[in-house]
């Protein structure tokens, strides 16, 4: 076996969701307990190829926490929302989309 045939794995780039609004992709893992915060990062790849990491919040772990490695998921940014219980405190909000494989194929066969 040469090195040839192996390919380095890279950290992803964080998602910036101020500039970019809305992230598709397919989710191909999470990652626990990361940093002083003990935070969780999503893994997207991204359709030409590429990955984002994800730093999760709230939201997005409430929201993220069903989908299954190998689903495309779309992620949109809603901006700054004030928090219901910590007045005069916001928080960042999200709206998570999933699809699963199957119906992926379905719809690339009938397409």
């Amino acid at each position: 076996m040469t090195n040839n045939e192996w390919t380095e794995v890279q950290l992803g780039t964080s998602w910036d969701y101020k500039s970019e609004k809305v992230l598709i992709g397919v989710f191909t893992g999470k990652e626990d307990g990361v940093g002083t915060n003990n935070s969780t990062i999503y893994n997207i790849q991204k359709e030409d190829g590429t990955y984002v990491s994800v730093w999760g919040s709230t939201v997005l772990d409430i929201r993220m926490k069903n989908l299954i490695e190998g689903e495309e998921v779309k992620i949109e940014y809603l901006g700054d929302k004030p928090s219901p219980n910590r007045k005069g405190k916001f928080y960042h909000d999200f709206k998570v989309f999933h699809r699963p494989m199957e119906e992926i194929k379905i719809d690339e066969a009938g397409a």
